[in-house]
């Protein structure tokens, strides 16, 4: 029975479009965190000087 912690013997190199793919999810990723981080200290600062 093969185990998970087996290393994998043969990897695929991603073309062009999926690295383009993946830099863009990687970047609204980065935005979406920003945002949450942002909303949520303007959330703390709000409500500690209420």
């Amino acid at each position: 029975m093969k185990e998970y912690r087996d290393k994998p013997k043969n990897f695929v190199e991603p073309n062009a479009a999926e690295l383009k793919a993946r830099g863009r999810r990687n970047i609204g990723i980065a935005v979406a965190l920003a945002a949450f981080m942002i909303f949520v200290f303007v959330t703390m600062v709000t409500r500690g000087s209420a």
